[in-house]
């Protein structure tokens, strides 16, 4: 096991736009080691979330290399598969279906991977108690952000994206 949750060198992303290139991160190196909490800050328009949806797997780097708990995106699916069993992602904008009720959304995630929590520990974790049966359009917004991160919360990851 390896010390060292995320290894970025060289990462640049670039963007076609009309005729021309938007270049959203340019020669990112950053390491993050296991149990540190770490934050990227900067300027609208500065690359931080491309840079994270990268780590999260969602985007293609157009150059460099990003590594996740010891595994790379691009070394295959098993490799693929293997860093979406270990991590959490809690997205900018998440929309839950409105019919489902808060366990039935949980229980959908947690479906999804082969180890966790059980999903009445994730809603006593998030204080959901209350709210488990509750359909998700009659949520309020702090409630929606609980349930957001209770999801990414649910397989017990390894490697937390907020």
């Amino acid at each position: 096991m390896t010390p060292v949750a995320i290894e970025i060198q060289g990462l640049r992303k670039v963007f076609s736009k009309g005729r021309g290139q938007v270049v959203a991160v340019d020669s990112l190196d950053l390491v993050v080691e296991r149990g540190e909490v770490f934050g990227l800050l900067g300027p609208n328009g500065a690359g931080k979330t491309t840079a994270v949806e990268i780590c999260e797997g969602l985007q293609a780097p157009t150059a460099g290399s990003v590594q996740i708990l010891g595994h790379r995106w691009d070394e295959g699916r098993a490799a693929a598969t293997a860093i979406r069993q270990r991590i959490g992602v809690t997205l900018q904008d998440t929309r839950f279906f409105e019919k489902q009720s808060v366990r039935e959304v949980l229980t959908l995630f947690r479906s999804f991977y082969d180890q966790g929590r059980t999903v009445d520990e994730v809603i006593e974790m998030f204080s959901l108690e209350e709210k488990s049966s509750t359909r998700t359009t009659h949520l309020s917004g702090g409630q929606r952000q609980r349930l957001a991160v209770a999801c990414a919360m649910v397989s017990d990851p390894e490697l937390l994206f907020l």
